[in-house]
């Protein structure tokens, strides 16, 4: 996994299918600040399934409220696809 302290572009690429955002969303940006899990995808419903299996399976979430899915999607971040 792609190392998340500081800015690294290289973490996701687009596929070959060209241009686009891509929706990113980093673990440690809400929930463990040690955890280096990170995943991307064209949409926020794209990643959020994985995102809230990730919680599930890795930090014993079990209750995915609004409340956690708000600060879940304060944290995504939409970057070009170069």
């Amino acid at each position: 996994m792609a190392n998340i302290s500081g800015n690294n572009p290289s973490s996701s690429r687009p596929g070959s299918e060209g241009g686009g955002n891509l929706k990113s969303f980093r673990c440690a940006d809400v929930a463990d600040a040690n955890c280096k899990w990170e995943v991307s995808g064209r949409s926020e419903s794209e990643i959020m399934p994985q995102i809230e299996r990730h919680g599930r399976e890795q930090h014993n979430i079990t209750n995915f409220d609004e409340n956690t899915r708000n600060r879940v999607r304060d944290a995504i971040r939409t970057r070009s696809a170069a």
